[in-house]
């Protein structure tokens, strides 16, 4: 009697513990993080693709770099349009996000305003013409305000300059309060990559005008 007492307390006791090593191991696999789910090949090549058919079309730019054109006073350099923004920073405003080469030939991007809606007037538009993603455009920064030295919104009295010069000191360099654009120009640092930081108040046309076309610069 005693023995058969024994063995169902034994049974029970092998019934309990297998129990237990499979709740265990039940727990154990639910603590384990799960790797997550890898990018898929085909978006890595699309996006190595799509790099390598901006920097195809910024090679085959006009020129890589900002340069200065002195018989027209204007500093321009080339970049590959991408998406838009809408933002309302002082005013409300559209952006163009632009790809262009940095001087040792990598890939960076900045923004550049397309639009402006001053208060009770109509829409500014700083590129010439409707601008699609993936164009080659050439941005530029023009006038009586702007030569070799850099830029200085101060001698232009127009509501884009006001604006453009608040836009371009929201991020001060230096000391000597160099804003965005005028940094970009003498120093060769890079525009700011997030709107809220500060992007280029300049202008924009494709970098291959339509026979006829009209320069809204000139």
């Amino acid at each position: 009697m005693n023995r058969k007492i024994i063995k169902r307390v034994l049974i029970i006791l092998a019934f309990f513990i297998l129990v237990g090593i499979v709740f265990g191991l039940t727990r154990l696999k639910r603590s384990v993080p799960i790797d997550p789910i890898p990018t898929p090949i085909e978006v890595a090549e699309d996006l190595q693709q799509e790099n390598q058919e901006i920097e195809f079309k910024l090679r085959n730019a006009p020129w890589q770099g900002l340069r200065y054109i002195s018989g027209q006073k204007e500093w321009r350099f080339y970049g590959v349009a991408g998406e838009t923004k809408q933002i309302d920073l002082i005013d409300p405003m559209r952006l163009v996000k632009v790809y262009y080469l940095e001087s040792d030939g990598d890939i960076s991007f900045t923004w550049v305003t397309t639009e402006i809606q001053f208060p009770g007037k109509p829409v500014l538009s700083l590129a010439a013409q409707p601008i699609q993603e993936d164009q080659l455009i050439a941005v530029q920064l023009k006038g009586d305000y702007v030569n070799q030295n850099g830029v200085f919104w101060e001698d232009c009295d127009s509501d884009y300059c006001h604006l453009a010069q608040m836009i371009d000191t929201i991020l001060v360099l230096d000391d000597q309060g160099t804003g965005i654009s005028n940094g970009f120009i003498r120093y060769g640092w890079e525009p700011p990559t997030y709107p809220m930081y500060g992007f280029l108040c300049w202008q924009i046309e494709l970098a291959y005008p339509p026979q006829g076309f009209v320069s809204i610069l000139n």
